[in-house]
């Protein structure tokens, strides 16, 4: 659910990266494409990424983010 939206996120922008590549190396998103990210991640699913999350090696592909976002909406 969460990757298939992040899919459609990106496929709304005209771009397609694939689940497990660098979305920044393919040319998917710029700087001003992740504040938007952030903020349309964050209304959608309603919580707030923390610092730490922007720093998690995951954050820059699909199938990372898809397991941040899950790990943030199912902490104990």
């Amino acid at each position: 659910m969460i990757e298939a939206w992040l899919n459609d996120w990106f496929a709304g922008r005209g771009h397609r990266p694939a689940r497990d590549a660098n979305f920044y190396d393919a040319g998917a998103i710029d700087s001003l494409g992740l504040f938007e990210l952030i903020e349309a991640v964050e209304g959608h699913f309603k919580f707030k990424f923390g610092a730490r999350d922007f720093q998690d090696r995951r954050f820059s592909t699909i199938s990372g983010l898809a397991e941040i976002v899950h790990e943030r909406l199912h902490q104990g």
